[in-house]
């Protein structure tokens, strides 16, 4: 069920990509916030329960789906938790280390790999 619905979230994020670029020129990024955008409503919207889902379905649609179109709505969703559960701390650390650590890791890989 998460392979089948990852297959359809990640060519749903590639759609997503080919009319952004269309329409909105190069500018890559603006086809990951729209992704990241969605992904967060969809999976604040699935987790919420709009759609009453039995274990494959939640399998299908939240991890596979939500999961193959993009990985910030887990995020976002995890970050949720944190505040809902009054853990402002534990999710101000979670938020920071995951954006500016993700840069920076990012940053080393592309220095290491040479470019």
């Amino acid at each position: 069920m998460i392979g089948i619905g990852g297959f359809f979230g990640s060519i749903a994020r590639y759609g997503v990509y080919i009319i952004t670029l269309r329409h909105l020129g190069e500018k890559t990024y603006l086809a990951t916030l729209i992704v990241n955008l969605i992904g967060c409503l969809l999976i604040g919207l699935l987790a919420g329960g709009l759609l009453k889902l039995n274990q494959n379905q939640n399998l299908l649609l939240i991890t596979g789906l939500c999961g193959g179109f993009t990985t910030f709505s887990a995020f976002a969703f995890d970050g949720f938790k944190l505040l809902k559960s009054g853990m402002y701390f534990d999710f101000a650390l979670y938020a920071i280390v995951s954006v500016v650590g993700g840069a920076l890791l990012c940053f080393l890989g592309l220095s290491v790999s040479g470019k």
